[in-house]
């Protein structure tokens, strides 16, 4: 259950970074 936790809170973490990159500069691929 705990690994579950923890593999919901990367995955929204991985997806804000994700969507705060996209949305800052959605011509220039930054990684």
């Amino acid at each position: 259950m705990k690994f579950l936790l923890i593999m919901v809170v990367i995955l929204s973490f991985l997806t804000a970074i994700f969507t705060a990159g996209y949305n800052d500069k959605p011509g220039v691929n930054k990684k």
